[in-house]
């Protein structure tokens, strides 16, 4: 473990790590496997994957530890190979995947999956996943799924994908849904819905089924729903008598109670990673700004006093960084981070159109968020420095809304 290669996540800004990826061998299937693996180690912000077309070494070269001329591979900066053999068995395919240490001339990782052909891009996935936990001994985050809304022409939609927003399936067909968010073991998503046609609910579907279900419909409305990190509580903003507050009850919408009740409007809940805060916001002081309160609603105080309207927090996994949106002196809304502890704010978008709704992966590593930057709204990734930017959906009318969904189980 002394020996491990490492990638240093703890500062402001990633050193990339330059990685190779040879050509695969065996069944054609393995180029496309490995387009999947470029995209994420790209998207990671983690590695700097080379361009195969400054390789030296022969297409056929083995993947034997002693077969490798490492000095072909260093001459080109790689500090990290790739090497795989994808082999067909019927409907199934197998990958042998190895990761060589090139200055070090050793190999540090080797695994071996087999899915279904249709499974192909879990391959890539896998494999990225333990790359990252090598280097960073964090989970990796590529076999996960995201929720987002989808515009529609008959109304906005609850949409699930993987990670990478490959394989798009629409869970609701009818009126306008908002605010997708998973439960802890990613079996069902609540969400903010229209549909019973009295005013915003809550409820919860099943992505395997696409089944509904009714979670909170008291008050005016109830809105935005979170679950505590361990799946026992939710919170919610319902309106109650023209006084807008956030609420906690039990997973199924039951036992409600109260935590707000500031003359103000508080909305935007947020579990903090060990269920003990929650952030809000809350105009309660002339503007929109993000506070802190404990998980029974108790010690409550301002955490943003830079801007006028901060809005949508959303706490890393990692319990430091708060992500949230802001609105600039140009009436455009960005992506900032605040320090929960110290209230430093750090801006993570800028110039590129209106940025909104930050949601963490939940291994803290990257976050994803709604941009129009090139026009409709879609949905992009960055690291939590802002840098690394990577478009992840194409919706023709446009997606936003998003929410990263827990760890693969």
């Amino acid at each position: 473990m002394a020996q491990r290669p490492t990638i240093d996540i703890s500062g402001a800004r990633v050193q990339a790590y330059p990685i190779a990826l040879a050509p695969p061998q065996g069944d054609a299937a393995g180029q496309e496997i490995f387009a999947v693996l470029q995209a994420d180690l790209d998207r990671s912000g983690l590695f700097k994957v080379l361009d195969p077309r400054s390789f030296l070494a022969p297409a056929d070269e083995g993947v034997g530890e002693k077969s490798i001329d490492y000095s072909r591979w260093t001459s080109v900066g790689a500090q990290g190979l790739v090497k795989a053999v994808v082999q067909a068995q019927g409907d199934r395919l197998a990958a042998e995947f190895h990761l060589y240490d090139a200055p070090r001339a050793r190999e540090v990782l080797q695994k071996t999956y087999a899915l279904p052909r249709s499974q192909l891009r879990q391959l890539a996935h896998r494999f990225a996943d333990d790359v990252v936990r090598l280097f960073t001994q964090d989970p990796g985050a590529f076999q996960t799924r995201i929720a987002y809304v989808r515009e529609t022409a008959s109304g906005k939609q609850i949409v699930v994908a993987d990670s990478d927003g490959f394989g798009p399936q629409q869970l609701t067909t009818a009126s306008i849904n908002l605010l997708p968010a998973w439960t802890p073991d990613g079996r069902a998503i609540a969400f903010t819905t229209f549909r019973d046609g009295t005013g915003a609910h809550i409820y919860s579907v099943d992505p395997s089924n696409r089944a509904l279900r009714t979670l909170v419909s008291t008050g005016d409305f109830a809105t935005g729903a979170a679950f505590a990190p361990d799946g026992s509580r939710l919170l919610f903003t319902s309106s109650v008598e023209e006084n807008t507050d956030i609420y906690a009850a039990k997973p199924d919408g039951s036992g409600t109670r109260r935590l707000t009740e500031s003359r103000g409007i508080d909305v935007s809940a947020s579990y903090s990673p060990d269920g003990k805060q929650i952030a809000f916001v809350s105009d309660r002081a002339g503007s929109p700004q993000i506070y802190l309160m404990a998980a029974d609603g108790s010690g409550v105080r301002r955490l943003t006093f830079q801007g006028n309207f901060n809005q949508e927090p959303a706490w890393s996994p990692k319990g430091d960084l708060i992500a949230f949106t802001g609105r600039d002196e140009k009436r455009s809304f960005d992506v900032y981070t605040v320090n929960a502890q110290t209230g430093k704010i750090a801006r993570l978008t800028q110039n590129q159109g209106t940025n909104e709704k930050p949601s963490w992966a939940p291994n803290g590593q990257l976050l994803l968020f709604s941009s129009s930057r090139t026009g409709k709204r879609q949905l992009w990734t960055m690291t939590p420095d802002g840098s690394n930017p990577r478009q992840v959906t194409d919706e023709p009318q446009g997606a936003f809304d998003p929410a990263w969904g827990p760890l693969a189980r």
